[in-house]
Protein backbone atom coordinates (compact mmCIF):
# COMPACT_ATOMS: atom_id res chain seq x y z
CA UNK A 1 0.00 0.00 0.00
CA UNK A 2 1.58 3.38 -0.82
CA UNK A 3 -0.26 6.21 0.73
CA UNK A 4 0.58 10.21 -0.07
CA UNK A 5 -0.43 13.11 1.73
CA UNK A 6 -0.63 16.68 1.90
CA UNK A 7 0.98 18.90 4.76
CA UNK A 8 -2.44 20.13 5.40
CA UNK A 9 -3.72 16.59 5.95
CA UNK A 10 -0.22 15.35 7.83
CA UNK A 11 -1.08 18.91 10.25
CA UNK A 12 -4.77 17.53 11.04
CA UNK A 13 -3.04 14.05 11.83
CA UNK A 14 -1.19 15.26 14.24
CA UNK A 15 -3.80 17.32 15.72
CA UNK A 16 -6.20 14.33 16.49
CA UNK A 17 -2.99 12.45 17.36
CA UNK A 18 -4.16 9.67 14.60
CA UNK A 19 -1.94 7.07 13.06
CA UNK A 20 -3.26 5.38 9.73
CA UNK A 21 -1.29 1.97 10.78
CA UNK A 22 -2.33 1.45 14.32
CA UNK A 23 -5.10 3.64 15.11
CA UNK A 24 -8.58 2.13 15.59
CA UNK A 25 -11.57 3.69 14.65
CA UNK A 26 -15.21 2.56 14.17
CA UNK A 27 -17.26 2.69 11.06
CA UNK A 28 -20.80 4.10 11.20
CA UNK A 29 -22.97 0.89 10.41
CA UNK A 30 -24.38 2.18 7.29
CA UNK A 31 -20.60 2.37 6.09
CA UNK A 32 -20.24 -1.12 7.39
CA UNK A 33 -23.01 -2.42 5.44
CA UNK A 34 -21.92 -0.51 2.11
CA UNK A 35 -18.46 -1.79 1.87
CA UNK A 36 -20.05 -5.08 2.68
CA UNK A 37 -22.77 -5.32 -0.18
CA UNK A 38 -19.47 -5.06 -2.48
CA UNK A 39 -19.29 -4.24 -6.06
CA UNK A 40 -20.73 -4.39 -9.30
CA UNK A 41 -19.05 -4.13 -12.83
CA UNK A 42 -20.66 -2.02 -15.74
CA UNK A 43 -18.66 -1.40 -19.15
CA UNK A 44 -15.06 -2.44 -17.10
CA UNK A 45 -15.86 0.11 -14.14
CA UNK A 46 -15.93 -0.98 -10.58
CA UNK A 47 -19.18 0.67 -8.90
CA UNK A 48 -20.34 0.36 -4.97
CA UNK A 49 -22.63 -2.02 -5.58
CA UNK A 50 -25.51 -0.34 -2.76
CA UNK A 51 -24.96 3.03 -4.98
CA UNK A 52 -27.95 3.87 -7.33
CA UNK A 53 -26.42 4.77 -11.42
CA UNK A 54 -27.27 6.30 -13.78
CA UNK A 55 -26.81 5.46 -17.42
CA UNK A 56 -23.28 6.55 -18.48
CA UNK A 57 -23.56 6.20 -22.10
CA UNK A 58 -20.86 4.24 -23.70
CA UNK A 59 -17.68 3.70 -21.53
CA UNK A 60 -15.61 3.43 -24.74
CA UNK A 61 -12.05 4.90 -23.72
CA UNK A 62 -10.48 4.39 -20.68
CA UNK A 63 -10.76 8.32 -19.58
CA UNK A 64 -14.46 8.10 -19.75
CA UNK A 65 -14.12 4.75 -17.55
CA UNK A 66 -11.60 6.50 -14.36
CA UNK A 67 -13.87 9.86 -14.62
CA UNK A 68 -17.28 7.54 -14.51
CA UNK A 69 -15.63 5.80 -11.46
CA UNK A 70 -14.27 8.99 -9.68
CA UNK A 71 -17.89 10.70 -9.92
CA UNK A 72 -20.32 7.57 -8.65
CA UNK A 73 -17.61 5.77 -6.07
CA UNK A 74 -18.25 9.30 -3.84
CA UNK A 75 -18.81 8.79 -0.84
CA UNK A 76 -19.68 11.87 1.89
CA UNK A 77 -18.85 10.57 5.32
CA UNK A 78 -21.11 13.34 6.80
CA UNK A 79 -24.16 11.65 5.23
CA UNK A 80 -23.12 8.63 7.35
CA UNK A 81 -22.33 10.36 10.56
CA UNK A 82 -24.07 13.03 11.62
CA UNK A 83 -22.87 12.91 15.76
CA UNK A 84 -20.18 14.89 15.99
CA UNK A 85 -18.75 17.50 18.48
CA UNK A 86 -16.23 18.69 16.05
CA UNK A 87 -16.07 18.22 11.90
CA UNK A 88 -12.66 16.85 12.50
CA UNK A 89 -14.30 13.90 13.65
CA UNK A 90 -15.05 12.72 9.81
CA UNK A 91 -11.40 12.25 9.18
CA UNK A 92 -10.70 9.47 10.78
CA UNK A 93 -13.82 7.80 9.55
CA UNK A 94 -13.16 8.57 6.31
CA UNK A 95 -9.45 7.57 6.86
CA UNK A 96 -10.99 4.11 8.15
CA UNK A 97 -13.25 4.17 5.68
CA UNK A 98 -10.82 4.19 2.66
CA UNK A 99 -8.45 1.47 4.52
CA UNK A 100 -11.20 -0.90 4.26
CA UNK A 101 -11.92 -0.13 0.74
CA UNK A 102 -8.36 -0.63 -0.36
CA UNK A 103 -8.44 -4.04 1.22
CA UNK A 104 -11.70 -5.46 -0.07
CA UNK A 105 -11.01 -3.92 -3.61
CA UNK A 106 -7.54 -5.60 -3.42
CA UNK A 107 -8.92 -8.90 -2.31
CA UNK A 108 -11.99 -8.53 -4.65
CA UNK A 109 -10.16 -7.72 -7.97
CA UNK A 110 -6.84 -8.27 -9.61
CA UNK A 111 -6.24 -4.35 -10.67
CA UNK A 112 -4.69 -1.41 -8.63
CA UNK A 113 -6.84 1.36 -7.26
CA UNK A 114 -6.43 4.82 -6.29
CA UNK A 115 -8.63 6.14 -3.54
CA UNK A 116 -8.48 9.01 -2.35
CA UNK A 117 -9.94 10.78 0.52
CA UNK A 118 -10.10 15.10 0.82
CA UNK A 119 -11.14 16.86 4.60
CA UNK A 120 -11.77 20.58 5.14
CA UNK A 121 -13.46 22.40 7.67
CA UNK A 122 -16.26 24.57 6.90
CA UNK A 123 -15.26 27.98 6.23
CA UNK A 124 -16.59 31.56 6.22
CA UNK A 125 -17.13 34.72 4.31
CA UNK A 126 -18.63 37.09 6.42
CA UNK A 127 -22.26 35.63 8.25
CA UNK A 128 -22.21 33.01 4.42
CA UNK A 129 -21.09 29.72 4.35
CA UNK A 130 -18.04 29.82 1.93
CA UNK A 131 -17.41 26.25 2.38
CA UNK A 132 -19.16 23.50 4.14
CA UNK A 133 -16.71 21.22 6.10
CA UNK A 134 -16.45 17.32 5.50
CA UNK A 135 -15.06 14.49 4.46
CA UNK A 136 -15.06 12.50 0.53
CA UNK A 137 -13.39 9.15 0.57
CA UNK A 138 -13.86 8.69 -4.06
CA UNK A 139 -11.60 5.92 -5.88
CA UNK A 140 -11.01 4.45 -9.20
CA UNK A 141 -9.03 1.62 -11.21
CA UNK A 142 -5.84 2.63 -12.50
CA UNK A 143 -5.59 2.66 -15.61
CA UNK A 144 -2.08 2.70 -17.25
CA UNK A 145 -3.45 4.64 -20.63
CA UNK A 146 -4.94 7.29 -18.86
CA UNK A 147 -2.98 7.41 -15.43
CA UNK A 148 -1.41 10.93 -15.93
CA UNK A 149 -4.79 12.43 -16.11
CA UNK A 150 -5.88 10.81 -13.06
CA UNK A 151 -2.82 10.93 -10.53
CA UNK A 152 -2.06 14.02 -8.68
CA UNK A 153 1.16 15.07 -9.73
CA UNK A 154 1.85 17.48 -6.47
CA UNK A 155 -0.76 17.06 -3.72
CA UNK A 156 0.63 20.44 -1.97
CA UNK A 157 -1.35 21.95 -4.81
CA UNK A 158 -4.31 21.57 -2.83
CA UNK A 159 -4.31 24.27 -0.58
CA UNK A 160 -7.67 24.51 0.99
CA UNK A 161 -7.88 20.80 1.24
CA UNK A 162 -6.17 18.21 2.77
CA UNK A 163 -5.78 15.31 0.79
CA UNK A 164 -4.44 11.71 0.92
CA UNK A 165 -3.84 9.34 -1.85
CA UNK A 166 -4.08 5.30 -1.36
CA UNK A 167 -2.49 2.78 -3.88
Amino acid sequence: MKIESNSHLNSYLNQIQYKLESTETDLPEELEKLIDSGFRIEQDCILIKDFQYFGPGDLDTDFKKCEYEVFLNDIHVDDYYKHLNSELEYLPIGLKLAKRLHHKLTSSFDADFRIVVSFCETTYSGEEIDVYGGCVVKFHKIRPSKDDEFKFSNLENFESEAVMTIE
